[in-house]
């Protein structure tokens, strides 16, 4: 009987041990499996960041082979198809038995997007006078909603005679008919001397309401409802209201992308403003923004940048725009409201409208607008807006994963 049960414990203990074994082995490969799974997913990673950073041109079929801390090494490589980026990954355990291979797809897509942007955004309030025209977004609110202005009030100051409409009217209706075109290569149509005074119907007019908010095309909401002008144009956060603490973001923001010029030098750039940061430019690629740190006043009869050429100007100061001159872009006139606009003794810089000039794009103003006196016209240009956005550089661009895209087999 003793020798039977010793045989039995044997037997067993011979068993429990090979179990152990077993599970020991079980469980380091699948210790391994994981290792070069998760190695081979920091390739993916590594690899949608130097996309973001270098766009199709990162993206060859080159195999990349990255070190990480632990001595491990990473392939990766990024094929480019139907302008959509498949990365794939290769990695192993740390001993070097295990390995894994992951692919992925990814999208880069920009995260400016001015196309968005009404004519006229402020965080304000906007006191219209004079006889400007505005030609809104006409699909600012929606699709089929057009949108002139979006500002926090709206209170008419002074002798009023502005209009707005949209482009067609502006274009061909009444006086605007027989007014000289030019048509661009991309079908737009620039038209200096129409107005939408001259045509025959308009979205609204300051003969028909006593305030400019009883008009459906502007956009007159509370404080809180309208978002910072700085922060919805960059994509950068500059006020308390999501987490800043004080004004360095902005500036952080203009020392790195901006180009700082000041208003002398700038004038005299004039139409050509805008060649440096597009194709045959020395600053190709780069986000086509001019930093003006003090007042600026854009002179009479000229022309700065141009439809194929746009820009964004930011004049940190007072900003003037004289009679007959034309802009093509974004202009901001900027005031440092940061991190709390509602504090007192925060900057509120001025933009005037001089004479008759021409604005294609959008006008923004961080603080209160205390313009409208002139006859000016602003007209809303989405051609204009998506070729900023599309030069914006890789700077201001996120990537994107393609849902159910992700496999670790061919």
């Amino acid at each position: 009987m003793t020798v039977l049960l010793l045989a039995i414990v044997t037997i067993t203990t011979i068993y429990l041990v090979k179990v152990s074994l077993l599970e020991t082995r079980t469980s380091a490969n699948s210790n391994r499996a994981k290792e070069a799974l998760h190695h081979a997913q920091a390739g993916l990673d590594y690899g949608s960041m130097m996309y973001l950073d270098q766009g199709d041109s990162w993206a060859d079929g080159t195999v990349n082979v990255i070190g990480l801390e632990n001595g491990v090494s990473v392939s990766v490589r990024g094929d480019i198809a139907s302008d959509l980026l498949t990365i794939t990954a290769s990695g192993g355990s740390v001993d070097l038995t295990g390995s894994a291979t992951v692919k992925e797809g990814y999208g880069r897509f920009p995260i400016v997007d001015f196309g968005e942007l009404p004519p006229l955004m402020s965080n304000g309030n906007f006191p219209p006078g004079g006889t400007f025209s505005i030609v809104g977004n006409p699909n600012g609110g929606g699709t089929g909603v057009p949108v002139s202005a979006w500002v926090e009030t709206s209170t008419t100051t002074g002798v009023a005679s502005w209009q707005t409409c949209n482009m067609d009217e502006f274009l061909y209706e009444g006086g605007n008919a027989a007014q000289t075109k030019s048509e661009q290569s991309d079908g737009f149509i620039l038209c200096n001397d129409c107005r939408c005074q001259q045509a025959d119907n308009t979205l609204c007019e300051a003969g028909d309401v006593s305030d400019p908010s009883e008009c459906l095309d502007i956009v007159e909401t509370s404080e809180s409802a309208v978002p910072d002008v700085f922060e919805n144009v960059f994509g950068i956060c500059v006020t308390t209201a999501c987490g800043a603490s004080d004004d360095t973001p902005w500036q952080s923001f203009r020392d790195e992308f901006a180009t700082l010029i000041s208003c002398d030098d700038f004038k005299a750039l004039g139409a050509a403003a805008g060649d440096p940061f597009y194709e045959g430019g020395d600053k190709a690629g780069q986000l086509p923004l001019y930093w003006v740190p003090e007042s600026c006043s854009i002179p009479a009869n000229s022309q700065v940048a141009s439809y194929d050429k746009p820009i964004i100007l930011v004049v940190h100061g007072d900003l003037t725009m004289n009679s007959n001159s034309t802009f093509f872009g974004i202009m901001f006139a900027f005031s440092d409201v940061y991190p709390d606009p509602t504090a007192v003794g925060v900057e509120d810089n001025d933009i005037t409208i001089n004479g008759s000039p021409t604005v294609y794009g959008v006008i923004l103003v961080n603080s209160e607008v205390n313009l409208p006196t002139g006859s000016f016209t602003l007209v809303y240009a989405q051609n204009i807006l998506e070729r900023l956005a599309n030069n914006a550089g890789s700077v201001r661009y996120g990537v994107g994963r393609r849902a159910g895209s992700w496999t670790d087999f061919d």
